[in-house]
């Protein structure tokens, strides 16, 4: 009977030290989580989103919205492709990229884009600011006389803006 009193307190003690605390549930703020969104860096009616999954996939698009409605009427691009993290260091590598061939004015769907064929890879160190609604994708520095960005910034838009485009 002695043991299963000091068993039972044992157990009761174990399961009290493990369990979690509601504040360690509330919100995961590792850099991964919240990178875990749709991104869009918006120009007038022209935006270029990303969209990072869970599973390590990614999307990005150019887009062309209505003025009045703000709803996708165009896509110029589309890629898909996977991603790593590790720490504030983004690789992006894009295994499907597709474009529009200037032949028609408008491509209202992804999947009237045309498959390019080619795979890129990038590279960024990412921050957030603006109480994490802000994404900043920061490179490498050009070398002389190229002309490439060294920072571009993103907002977190809702996940249902831009649809979910998947081209075949």
């Amino acid at each position: 009977m002695k043991y299963t009193i000091i068993n039972l307190l044992g157990l009761i003690l174990i399961c009290a030290l493990s369990s979690c605390d509601l504040e360690d549930t509330k919100t995961d703020t590792t850099i991964e989580n919240l990178l875990l969104a749709r991104w869009a860096n918006t120009d007038g009616n022209s935006a270029f989103v990303y969209t990072f999954l869970s599973d390590g996939t990614f999307w990005s698009a150019r887009v062309i919205t209505s003025p009045s409605t703000n709803e996708v009427v165009d896509y110029r691009y589309y890629a898909t492709g996977v991603f790593t993290l590790e720490d504030n260091e983004l690789s992006l590598f894009f295994q499907k990229i597709y474009e529009h061939d200037d032949s028609q004015v408008q491509y209202p769907n992804p999947t009237d884009l045309t498959l390019t064929g080619q795979t890129s890879e990038g590279f960024a160190t990412i921050s957030f600011k603006n109480d994490n609604q802000k994404l900043t994708f920061t490179f490498q520095p050009c070398a002389p006389n190229e002309n490439c960005a060294t920072e571009i910034s993103f907002e977190r838009v809702p996940v249902g803006w831009c649809g979910t485009p998947s081209p075949n």
